[in-house]
């Protein structure tokens, strides 16, 4: 079993603490897409 955590790169004190926790920072990319409005689903 893993955990992956997200978090903002620029965030220290937060990497800090999950490093003390045992973490490790792993080379991956996180992409992500803003939505500008709701999908509507279809209806039964």
């Amino acid at each position: 079993m893993k955990i992956n955590l997200q978090i903002v790169s620029t965030n220290e004190s937060v990497k800090t603490f999950y490093e003390s926790l045992g973490y490790s920072t792993e080379p991956r990319i996180s992409m992500g897409k803003k939505i500008e409005s709701n999908i509507e689903m279809p209806e039964d």
